[in-house]
């Protein structure tokens, strides 16, 4: 499948290093848990299988056609279950087959789906009950008859309360060469003391994260960073957690272009945790004054500030996954290609991924937001009725929308900014846009509040 980025225009010269981010650096992995990793159910190896929907990372790779709308969960047991997948409801979630057997009947059986049973090569669920539930189960067969089955590995969740992350954390380990190990959790440190991620004697000032969210109504309540174990720090030590929405325009995109909120937390608060997969982990959890609603942007950027920079009093440090996904040429290139970032001294943006200080491109540090959904398996925040199914394209110049019985659609852009507002007829409506190369949020609208949402991709 041929990559279509989501924003071409923030480039950034990948191969152009600082001079001290040459420096070598030792990775430390963190001791892991194997706490019942998930095997795949087969009859005949590889004969039966289908991928997993595409999660909302490494935003730059994802193409028009991966329909990519499930969230990366993190490892906090005690917010997400053992999922490792968060699905939006009512948001189409497509599984494609990858079966090495050739096929001449397809039966899947999609648990908590709509429609649990199919009959189509690829399917395509939808879900509209908040919980967790095992991956679909697919039967082929082949033209003498024998069956295959098999069932991914994990569980998904959909709707709730989820602590969301930018790596894959079905199952974790510390061989990073390890093919069935999808991420290791580590930490980085300058061989000249301090650490990627955390206090440095460098001129890193600050780290951030970038997340898209599907879920339609969704709302943040706090942010929870971990790390390896609580730091040393002096009296009065603190740091800073600030929530931003990108800033988009026709050549460049600003990470830190729209602040919307900040929380300042003593290092004194950093606490040991148990509450994930980890054998030992600290987090330093900031918790908003009231829920910030991210429903009409598809963006968002968290930033953390305020360490120091004399490792000799301070260990304040980030844990990262050392696993990223594999980019190309041209991925390297795309800003948006990357999951975590750095700011310098003297900069005003987050314009410098992980991998120009000594991490490999795609590292994610471990910045992970936790979303309530607005549903009855959330957090308490008020309800909202289960929203229709809409759809949203844009080819030739025209916007075409449509959401059962909708009255009104608005269209937004990275920024948040109102770029098209119009009326429906009967749920749809077809209209003249000029809508520029990016990601966009639909909202449907009947009687003043939200009855549908879609997401759509310009790639003209």
């Amino acid at each position: 499948m041929k990559k279509q980025v989501l924003l071409l225009w923030a480039l950034t010269g990948a191969a152009m290093l600082p001079a001290y981010a040459q420096t070598g650096y030792e990775t430390r992995p963190v001791v892991l848990e194997p706490k019942n990793a998930p095997v795949a159910k087969r009859q005949t190896a590889a004969a039966a299988e289908y991928a997993y929907p595409v999660g909302l990372r490494n935003l730059g790779m994802i193409s028009s056609d991966d329909n990519a709308c499930c969230s990366f969960l993190s490892f906090n047991t005690a917010i997400n279950g053992d999922a490792y997948m968060w699905a939006p409801m009512n948001e189409t979630v497509t599984y494609v087959d990858n079966s090495s057997v050739s096929a001449v009947d397809y039966h899947w059986y999609l648990p908590g789906a709509d429609a649990t049973e199919l009959e189509t090569q690829d399917a395509d669920a939808t879900y509209n009950t908040p919980g967790i539930y095992d991956f679909p189960t697919m039967t082929v067969k082949d033209g003498a008859g024998q069956s295959y089955e098999y069932t991914a590995p994990g569980k998904l969740k959909v709707g709730g309360k989820g602590e969301i992350c930018t790596s894959n954390m079905l199952k974790l380990g510390t061989d990073i060469n390890d093919p069935a190990t999808t991420a290791v959790i580590a930490e980085r440190p300058f061989r000249d003391g301090g650490w990627l991620g955390g206090t440095n004697s460098m001129d890193l000032v600050g780290y951030g994260n970038l997340f898209m969210i599907a879920h339609p109504d969704a709302s943040i309540t706090g942010v929870r960073a971990y790390l390896p174990e609580v730091p040393i720090y002096e009296p009065g030590d603190s740091l800073i957690m600030q929530i931003w929405y990108p800033y988009q325009t026709e050549t460049s995109i600003q990470l830190m272009g729209l602040p919307l909120e900040g929380v300042i937390l003593r290092m004194s608060e950093i606490k040991e945790t148990s509450d994930t997969k980890l054998k030992k982990a600290a987090v330093a959890e900031f918790n908003l004054a009231k829920p910030l609603k991210i429903s009409d942007k598809p963006f968002f950027f968290v930033t953390i500030e305020g360490f120091g920079h004399d490792p000799s009093k301070q260990t304040f440090r980030l844990s990262i996954d050392i696993k990223p996904v594999e980019m190309d040429d041209a991925s390297l290139g795309n800003l948006l290609a990357h999951n975590s970032y750095c700011r310098r001294e003297g900069f005003s943006d987050y314009l410098q991924p992980i991998n120009y200080f000594g991490g490999m491109p795609g590292e994610s540090f471990m910045i992970c937001p936790v979303i309530d959904t607005h549903t009855p398996e959330g957090s308490g925040i008020e309800g909202t009725q289960a929203l229709k199914p809409a759809r949203a394209a844009y080819e030739g110049g025209v916007l075409s929308l449509y959401s059962e019985g909708a009255e009104q659609a608005v269209v937004y852009n990275v920024a948040g900014a109102h770029v098209v507002e119009t009326g429906l007829q009967d749920g749809s409506a077809s209209v003249p846009a000029r809508l520029g190369k990016g990601v966009y949020l639909v909202r449907f609208l009947k009687g003043g509040k939200v009855s549908g949402a879609a997401k759509l991709l310009c790639n003209e």
